[in-house]
């Protein structure tokens, strides 16, 4: 049989309780802690979906989009628990990737400025196919990029980042084609995947 414990010993336990509750209260619910690795098949379609909008748009006007990009990718990331830089190994990859599209469009633009006809290159045919078979780009985006195709190729304006139309020559076509820089997109995509404080 067990020997009782001493009466000293009980009454700290009891004494005890109430600091333990209040820290538990404190702390509130249980939370699993952070992941170390990140699976990016664990998104749903529609967060796949999301957070290629924000890589398209920061690929193309970092300066004026990162701050609200960066942000609603965070709002879709926080919730999977994962570590920081799990999420940057898991998806810089495929973010670097879908970020090449507004350099593959404009380069196809210029030709259909050039010629008066909707270009797509076997390159973005390509880009576009494997990014759709994975999920991550959807039909919209795709008949967004074709419908400012066929406007660029016919000379009439298209929606630019800030939400208006803007006319569209082969001169400004060559110089937006330039600016896509493969070092700015790199920094942009890890400051994207740099969460905000």
């Amino acid at each position: 049989m067990k020997p009782l414990p001493r009466p000293g010993l009980l009454a700290a336990i009891i004494a005890s309780l109430p600091v333990v509750l209040i820290a538990a209260w404190v702390a509130g619910p249980f939370r699993p802690p952070h992941q170390a690795s990140f699976n990016p098949a664990d998104l749903s379609s529609t967060e796949r979906a999301q957070l290629a909008e924000a890589v398209l748009t920061i690929a193309e006007a970092p300066q004026e989009t990162m701050e609200e990009a960066r942000k609603r990718a965070w709002e879709i990331l926080r919730p999977h628990r994962v570590e920081p830089a799990a999420v940057r190994r898991g998806l810089e990859p495929i973010f670097l990737k879908i970020g090449q599209g507004p350099r593959l469009f404009w380069t196809d633009a210029q030709q259909a400025i050039a010629e008066h006809r909707p270009v797509k290159s076997a390159a973005r045919t390509q880009w576009e196919a494997e990014l759709m078979g994975d999920g991550w780009l959807t039909l919209a985006h795709q008949r967004r990029y074709d419908e400012f195709m066929d406007r660029l190729a016919r000379d009439e304006p298209i929606e630019s980042t800030h939400g208006m139309d803007i006319a569209v020559d082969r001169r400004m076509a060559d110089a937006i084609r330039s600016s896509l820089d493969e070092d700015e997109l790199r920094r942009a995509v890890a400051e994207l995947l740099t969460p905000p404080q």
